[in-house]
């Protein structure tokens, strides 16, 4: 279980660190990034064992990555961003099968709750 976080939290955070580069640094519009995010991630090989995970994973990341610069100013925050979507991935694995919307959910939630967290911090 832990190898299969440790996939999940390292493909999540691949794809919003990605995602939001190439719309930050290279103005790519935030669409076109995830996608390309998306394809270019579909190529990487990944255990046969892990499935899709890992491709949906880092999809779902792209998702987080599509935030703009007055939501996320630093890449420590892609990655707490990162550990709570792994997390949600991981424990709704089983529970959301068969219902489209899922990753999409999992890259809200994750940025809204780091969002909210940050703002009740700081």
């Amino acid at each position: 279980m832990t190898k299969f976080f440790i996939l999940k939290y390292i493909a999540f955070f691949m794809g919003s660190i990605a995602c939001y580069n190439l719309h930050t640094q290279f103005m790519v519009p935030v669409v076109i990034a995830s996608c390309l995010t998306g394809l270019i991630g579909s190529f990487i090989p990944f255990p046969k064992s892990s499935g899709n995970h890992p491709y949906a994973a880092i999809y779902a990341g792209s998702f987080a990555g599509m935030c703009s610069q007055g939501l996320i100013s630093s890449y420590w925050e892609l990655a707490i961003i990162s550990l709570i979507g792994a997390i949600l991935y991981v424990l709704t694995t089983k529970l959301f099968t068969g219902f489209g919307g899922r990753l999409g959910s999992i890259a809200f939630v994750s940025v809204a709750l780091f969002v909210l967290a940050k703002g009740i911090v700081l």
